[in-house]
């Protein structure tokens, strides 16, 4: 198994005017003599022959089956909220991967300093379709359940598409929008559906490391509100094989103190 390296190898010998030369146009560590799989994509592991044995992907854009437990913990603040400015969440997330099908599931547990309680569950599937081999789409729904106890909580509906264009092995562009259909009941304000979208663009420095940095735009269900617009960026680190770690951060940048932080480890069941 080699690495493929980050600078180019060139070996130049002159012995009495005879020149020797190394050529490695994909910097894959294999001379392209010797290379049988000749322009792969940067910072992929490669075989003795050249040949991807290792390609970069994050948990979600497996390409084999896999079931993997996610536990976060983390904030968000909000000065509008009075009493409970600062609320402190923990998540546990069930995610399965088959072909290109993927589940989830859910749910938290909330706690500030007017009480605690448990945060709505979630169950979203999506299916991904491979447009090109560097473009792929990906289409799904959501339930959104009302185990968040305050009055006039309903079922919610969520529709979610996304576009990610893999540049390079190590560069990606991604997008998405969705729309969420709004059952809760009014209860002092209105209420409407809402909808929302990111954008973004994300790198692999190294096979282990990656991170992104997105733009999100989401409407509020009050209809009395302004969407909320803000930058956020999550880092993530590959353990091993089957532990790996996220923490993401945003921030409101059209209000004085809207931010959250989340911290999460993940491990791979299978």
């Amino acid at each position: 198994m080699m690495t493929k390296n980050i600078l180019v190898l060139a070996l130049f010998t002159y012995t009495g005017g005879y020149a020797a030369s190394f050529t490695d146009q994909d910097f894959d560590g294999v001379p392209d003599s010797l290379d049988k799989c000749p322009n792969t994509p940067f910072l992929n592991e490669v075989n003795a022959q050249g040949c991807t044995t290792t390609v970069l992907l994050l948990p979600e854009d497996t390409e084999s089956e896999s079931l993997t437990l996610n536990v976060g913990y983390g904030y968000s603040t909000n000065e509008d909220l009075v009493g409970r400015a600062r609320q402190y969440l923990t998540n546990i997330q069930l995610s399965y991967y088959y072909n290109d099908w993927s589940y989830s599931l859910r749910t938290g547990y909330y706690h500030h300093n007017e009480g605690d309680g448990i945060l709505d569950t979630t169950f979203k599937v999506k299916k991904r379709f491979k447009l090109t081999p560097k473009l792929k789409l990906s289409l799904g729904a959501g339930v959104k359940l009302p185990t968040y106890d305050f009055v006039g909580n309903k079922t919610d509906y969520t529709l979610y598409s996304s576009l990610s264009y893999y540049q390079s092995s190590s560069l990606s562009f991604f997008a998405g929008l969705s729309h969420t259909f709004v059952n809760d009941k009014k209860v002092v304000t209105p209420l409407q559906d809402t909808n929302s979208f990111y954008v973004g663009v994300g790198k692999f420095f190294t096979s282990n490391f990656y991170a992104n940095i997105s733009y999100n735009y989401s409407e509020s269900k009050f209809i009395d509100e302004d969407a909320a617009q803000s930058l956020g960026s999550t880092l993530y680190y590959k353990i091993n094989k089957k532990w790996f770690t996220t923490l993401s951060y945003s921030r409101e940048f059209d209000h004085d103190l809207h931010d959250s932080l989340s911290f999460k480890i993940g491990y791979k069941i299978w």
